[in-house]
C-alpha cells in the first residue's frame, strides 16, 4: 500500500542502510515484469482485498486489529459473537450441598418446544406448568391429553395426583424409594411473594429424605440425582437428555461425604485443593463416562474441564443442580420451588424435593424471589466477602469496600481464599479489580442465582458465583465459584493473491514493509503481528484458478526493530502470491495489535524449460 508517494522505504541489507524511494500502487501485467521488487503491489485495505478476515475488523482508517474480547452483558445471555474455544476451572465451594454444573443450548431447546423464539418457557400443554420444568421432573401424565413423553426409560414412581383441575404424576426425584405419595392438598404455607408473607393454602407435592435415601428420589437415568433432561443423550434416559456436564460434583472439601449421600457421583479426596473431588478426567466434555481415561485419578489436571470450540451465534444457558434439605421459612430467606403460578403471581403448586436447578437465565427458575429488591444484590468483586458487611447498608458497613474511581461503598464478594487461589497461575494469575458487579431482578418474580465477575483487567476471564439456596437464602452468590476461560479463534488476515495468473513465470523474491502498532509502551512484551507469504494461494489449471485453503506458507522474519524484510521464495511452488498476519495480544484492554499499511513487493523471472 502507497499512501504517499514522497514516503520512503528503509531497508536493512546486512550492515548498510539503503533507503529507495517510496513506489507508487502497481497494477499486475500476464507478463514476468513485476515492475520490481519494491513496486508496490497491495491497494489500500478494503474488505475485498481479503480472502479471510477472521476475528479481525476493518478499521475506518483502513487499518487492521483483531476483534474486541468479548464480554457478555449479563448473566442472562451467553451468545458468543464467534467461534471460541472455553475452558472452565473449578475454583472454590462453601457450602453443605452437593453441586453439579452444566450447560444447555437454547436452539436445542427451542426445537424440542420447550422456549419460544423470544425465549420464554412454554406451556404447549395447558396445564399451567412450563413444559420444560415439567420435563425436568417427569409431571406430566402418562396419559389424557396432558400428557407428555417420558423423559427417560421407565417410571420409577407410578402415583398421580390431581391439582387446580389437572392431573399430574408425581416426581420421582421428589419421592422415597417405596415411591409413597407425597401429596397435600391445602398446605398453609406462607406465600412466597415480596411483602408481609401471610400464611395461605397451597398445594404441595414431594417430600425430602431424613437419611441415606438409598433409591430414593431417583429418575434412574445415567446419574440417578440428576434430571435425565439435563444428563447428556445416553441409552439410560433414552437419548433425550439434552445437558452437557462440566463438573458433575463441585465439592472440594476435608470430608468424602456428600449431601445424605446423594452427589452425582462419590467424593474421593479428603484434600481441600482447588481440585473437584472426584476424577474429572473419567468423563468427556458433556458428562458421558470415557472408554479410556487419560488422566486416571485426581490430579492437578481435574481442576479445569476443556469445553472445546463453541460456536458463536449459539445461546447457552448455565445450569446449577443442588442436592440439599430445601426449607420454607421467610425469615431465613428460603423458598419451595414454585410449580405453576396463578395470575397474580401467586405460587398454587409447590414443589419440595432435595433436587432443585438453578438456570443462569433468571426468568427459567422454579423458586419465587422473597424478597424483591432491586438490584437483588451488589458486589464488589475486589473486596473480600465478610460476614459482618450488610449488603443493604454498605455505606455505613465498616467492613465494606470502596469501589475504584468512586465514592461507592460495597460488601465484598469471594471468600478471601477464593480470591488469593484466583491470583495463582493455574488460575491465570487473576487478581480481582475493585469493580463492581451486579445482579438484577429477573422482571417476572422468580429468583436468579447467578452473580458474574467481568474484570475489566482481564476480559476473557469471567467469574460465576453461584447462590445454592431455593429463594436466595443469604444471597452471597459464593456458595459455589468457578471460572470461565474463552480463546477465540485466531485473528487472521488473509490477502487475496497479488499476482496474476502467468505459469511460464517463477516468483523469486517477496519484499513486505510494514506500519504496525501493538498499542501502548511496553506491548511489545504482550502483542505482536507475524507475517507469512505464500506464492500457491491459487491453483490455476486451462485458466481458472481456484482458492487454495492450504497454501504453503513462509514465515517472514523481520531483522531487529527494521519495518521491512525480503523473503527468497524461487524454492516454493506457485506464482500466486498473497499474505497473512496473525495478531496475538495477551492483555487485549491495553495492548491492541494494529496493522495500519503493508506494502508487497515482489520479483518475478521466466520458468526455465
Amino acid at each position: 500500500m502507497s499512501p504517499n508517494p514522497s514516503r520512503f522505504l528503509a531497508l536493512v541489507a546486512g550492515s548498510a542502510l539503503l533507503v529507495i524511494p517510496s513506489v507508487r500502487l502497481a497494477h499486475a501485467a500476464d507478463s514476468c515484469t513485476s515492475g520490481g521488487l519494491y513496486l508496490d503491489v497491495q491497494p489500500e485495505f478494503t474488505a475485498a482485498g481479503f480472502d479471510l478476515l477472521q476475528q479481525v475488523t476493518l478499521t475506518p482508517l483502513q487499518a487492521l486489529r483483531p476483534d474486541a474480547p468479548w464480554l457478555p452483558p449479563s448473566a442472562e445471555q451467553f451468545v458468543l459473537p464467534s467461534d471460541q474455544r472455553i475452558s472452565i476451572s473449578y475454583l472454590y465451594e462453601s457450602s453443605g450441598a452437593s453441586h453439579s454444573l452444566g450447560y444447555l443450548y437454547v436452539d436445542e431447546l427451542q426445537a424440542r418446544g420447550y422456549v419460544n423464539a423470544q425465549g420464554d418457557l412454554v406451556d404447549a400443554n395447558g396445564n399451567g406448568i412450563a413444559d420444560l420444568h415439567e420435563d425436568l421432573y417427569n409431571l406430566a401424565p402418562a396419559t389424557g391429553a396432558q400428557a407428555r413423553p417420558y423423559v427417560g426409560l421407565t417410571r420409577r414412581c407410578t402415583n398421580t395426583f390431581t391439582s387446580g383441575g389437572f392431573t399430574y404424576s408425581q416426581p420421582a426425584l421428589a419421592l422415597s424409594a417405596s415411591c409413597s405419595s407425597a401429596f397435600n392438598a391445602s398446605r398453609a404455607l406462607a406465600d412466597a411473594r415480596p411483602g408481609s408473607h401471610p400464611v395461605v393454602n397451597i398445594d404441595l407435592v414431594g417430600t425430602a429424605p431424613t437419611g441415606a435415601p438409598g433409591n430414593g428420589y431417583s429418575d434412574n437415568g445415567l446419574f440417578p440425582r440428576l434430571p435425565n433432561l439435563l444428563e447428556p443423550a445416553h441409552a439410560s434416559n433414552g437419548n433425550k437428555g439434552l445437558g452437557h456436564l462440566v463438573f458433575l460434583l463441585a465439592d472440594d472439601d476435608s470430608d468424602t461425604d456428600t449431601f445424605q449421600s446423594m452427589g452425582t457421583v462419590s467424593d474421593g479426596s479428603s484434600l481441600n485443593d482447588g481440585v473437584p473431588d472426584y476424577d474429572v478426567s473419567a468423563y468427556d466434555a458433556h458428562g458421558l463416562p470415557r472408554a479410556t481415561n487419560p488422566d486416571p485419578g485426581i490430579t492437578q489436571a481435574d481442576r479445569t474441564v476443556d469445553l472445546g470450540v463453541i460456536q458463536g451465534g449459539r445461546e447457552l444457558v448455565f445450569f446449577l443442580v443442588t442436592t440439599y434439605a430445601m426449607s420454607h421459612n421467610m425469615d431465613e430467606g428460603t423458598v419451595y420451588p414454585c410449580l405453576r403460578k396463578a395470575a397474580n403471581g401467586q405460587c398454587t403448586l409447590h414443589l419440595k424435593t432435595p433436587v432443585s436447578v438453578f438456570f443462569s437465565k433468571s426468568k427459567w427458575n422454579l423458586d419465587q424471589d422473597p424478597v424483591g429488591q432491586a438490584p437483588v444484590a451488589s458486589r464488589n468483586i475486589g473486596c473480600s466477602y465478610d460476614a459482618s458487611c450488610n449488603p443493604t447498608a454498605p455505606a455505613s458497613s465498616p467492613s465494606a469496600c470502596t469501589v475504584a474511581s468512586s465514592s461507592q461503598k460495597l460488601c465484598g464478594w469471594l471468600d478471601s481464599d477464593a480470591r488469593l487461589r484466583l491470583n495463582t497461575p493455574a488460575y491465570g494469575n487473576l487478581p480481582l479489580p475493585r469493580e463492581a458487579t451486579t445482579v438484577l431482578p429477573s422482571g417476572n418474580g422468580n429468583m436468579p442465582h447467578l452473580l458474574m465477575g467481568l474484570p475489566s483487567t482481564s476480559p476473557r476471564q469471567w467469574v460465576l458465583g453461584f447462590e445454592d439456596l431455593s429463594g436466595g437464602g443469604d444471597r452471597d452468590f459464593n456458595d459455589v465459584v468457578f471460572r470461565v476461560s474463552t480463546a477465540p479463534m485466531p485473528s487472521i488476515a488473509r490477502s487475496t493473491v497479488l499476482s496474476p495468473d502467468a505459469p511460464g513465470c517463477a516468483l523469486s523474491q517477496v519484499m513486505l514493509r510494514k506500519d504496525q502498532t501493538l498499542g501502548i509502551p511496553g506491548c511489545d512484551a504482550y502483542a505482536s503481528i507475524t507475517y507469512a507469504v505464500a506464492t500457491d494461494c491459487r491453483t490455476c489449471t486451462s485458466g481458472l484458478c481456484f482458492f487454495n485453503p492450504t497454501p504453503t506458507w513462509r514465515p517472514v522474519t523481520f531483522s531487529g526493530s527494521s519495518p521491512s524484510a525480503i523473503l527468497d521464495v524461487s524454492s516454493t511452488p506457485g506464482h500466486q502470491l498473497c499474505w497473512k498476519a496473525e495478531f496475538t495480544s495477551s492483555m487485549p484492554t491495553y495492548c491492541e495489535p494494529t496493522l495500519n499499511n503493508l506494502d508487497v513487493g515482489y520479483e518475478a523471472v521466466p520458468v526455465a524449460d
